[in-house]
């Protein structure tokens, strides 16, 4: 019996990541829908490339097919793009992409959307899905809803109803239940403005304990506390945040915790800059005899590409004061610091952390101060 045609809309982290679970019992290709072409995979081609980087990186396309006919055959078609906008161009784009599959679509298939959306964001989806094909979502079409986290695995798969000729998800191992889509959506951004709302709390309240700190001459300065979140924790929701504030109207209550928390993160940004400004004229250092280094470790095939142009953002706004600046990630296999500089380390994740201060036990003599990215921007 042959196996379903199962499609992946997207060359991503997330959606290999769902590959590499049915392609034992699916016949799964994955569309890269920067370059407009699709591979097939296979399960000996999975199990030899864990990540899709080394898949990229060691493997020569194989099974080339037209995209138009991959998401014409499949009966199961999961939306991971790959978003390279930020801000409200990304859910322009992402919108953009949504349209470019339903013009493929066939009678029975079932498009999962893997992306965040706000409250009511897949009623305009569907909207949108309806009126390109001409067919009604729930009778001759399905739909469904899987919110994935930044390289995130997807869990229960919300659909808007049992099409009698679509394909149940659960025929290929993964969870699914019908209706839910409205309460999928409430649930992710309770927990997305829960998570995000509580980072910019103490990126706030940290930052006039810093201030008071210092016009008191207090020694000590602010302790690290436990559980404290990096830049990276808030920079991975810049997308879901956009997504509610374009759901709601303005002025509406949940537009402004949204975007208080997307304020936040450009402050975060600020109080870095700041804080590096601060460390240099403590410690008596020159600009032209200090080394920054950005630890951030970014997955360049992740869908959101808010946490890389977030980096890119700090790096530019830290060269202003210093020239020697440079983003490094923990798989960087060549010599980040410089013995004749001292290297101002920026950690802005708790994996960074780790890695950098393994770093430090290896170039010991090498001068080297590590900034922590927590709203608390503790020294080491």
């Amino acid at each position: 019996m042959p196996k379903p045609k199962v499609a992946i809309y997207g060359l991503t982290t997330e959606g290999y990541t769902i590959a590499s679970k049915i392609v034992d019992v699916a016949s799964v290709t994955i569309v890269d829908d920067t370059l407009q072409m699709a591979m097939d995979l296979t399960p000996q081609l999975v199990k030899s490339h864990s990540t899709l980087q080394e898949l990229v990186g060691g493997e020569s396309l194989m099974g080339l097919k037209p995209i138009p006919q991959v998401l014409s055959e499949a009966r199961l078609i999961f939306f991971a793009p790959k978003l390279r906008k930020t801000g409200d161009e990304s859910i322009i784009e992402s919108n953009m992409k949504v349209r470019e599959v339903a013009a493929h679509v066939s009678k029975g298939s079932t498009i999962i959307n893997t992306l965040p959306m706000g409250i009511g964001g897949n009623s305009d989806n569907i909207a949108v899905i309806e009126k390109q094909t001409g067919m009604k979502v729930g009778e001759t079409i399905n739909y469904a809803y899987c919110p994935l986290r930044p390289r995130g695995e997807p869990g229960v798969i919300a659909l808007s109803a049992k099409v009698r000729e679509s394909l149940s998800p659960e025929e290929i191992g993964m969870k699914s239940a019908y209706g839910g889509i409205a309460a999928s959506e409430l649930a992710y951004v309770s927990s997305v403005l829960n998570e995000s709302a509580a980072i910019a709390v103490d990126v706030e309240l940290m930052k006039k304990a810093r201030s008071q700190n210092r016009l008191a001459s207090q020694e000590g300065g602010v302790g690290k506390r436990e559980g404290e979140k990096y830049i990276d924790d808030l920079a991975s929701f810049v997308y879901d945040l956009t997504a509610v504030q374009a759901s709601e109207d303005v002025g509406e209550p949940l537009t402004y915790l949204a975007g208080a928390a997307l304020r936040s993160l450009e402050n975060d940004v600020r109080y870095i800059v700041d804080e590096s400004r601060e460390l240099l004229r403590e410690m008596q250092l020159k600009a032209s005899r200090t080394k920054v280094l950005v630890a951030w470790t970014v997955d360049r095939f992740e869908m959101r590409a808010d946490r890389m142009r977030t980096a890119e953002g700090l790096v530019e706004r830290l060269r202003d004061y210093v020239t020697d600046v440079r983003q490094v990630q923990t798989e960087s296999a060549e010599e980040v610091t410089d013995p004749f500089k001292h290297n101002v380390v920026i950690a802005c994740s708790a994996r960074d952390r780790e890695w950098i201060r393994s770093l430090r036990r290896a170039v010991r003599p090498q001068e080297m101060t590590i900034l922590n990215a927590t709203p608390s921007l503790t020294r080491e």
